[in-house]
């Protein structure tokens, strides 16, 4: 995915940061904001570490509700390839 956009939507006590690519992929990142603590970069940067977080369990069991087995994306992506799950420099 090379990222050509980063959106942070606040909604009070839920922010979003939404991560858009040149070919119209989104990937979006709820957290809750009760505290009010995140806006704008570190809530960019908050997001990329969960990102980081979810690709050191690449478990697809431990993604998944109940522990069910689950579709591995690399598997099925025959493009992918661990070394490009997140681009470089994804600063905005």
């Amino acid at each position: 995915m090379q990222l050509i956009d980063t959106k942070v939507n606040d909604f009070g006590t839920e922010l979003t940061v939404e991560f858009v690519g040149e070919g119209g992929e989104t990937v979006v990142v709820r957290m809750n904001n009760d505290d009010h603590l995140l806006d704008g970069e570190n809530a960019i940067n908050h997001a990329k570490a969960v990102m980081v977080q979810l690709t050191a369990f690449d478990d697809p069991a431990i993604a998944r509700p109940g522990g069910a087995p689950g579709l591995d994306m690399r598997e099925a992506d025959p493009l992918a390839d661990s070394e490009s799950l997140l681009p470089g420099d994804i600063s905005h």
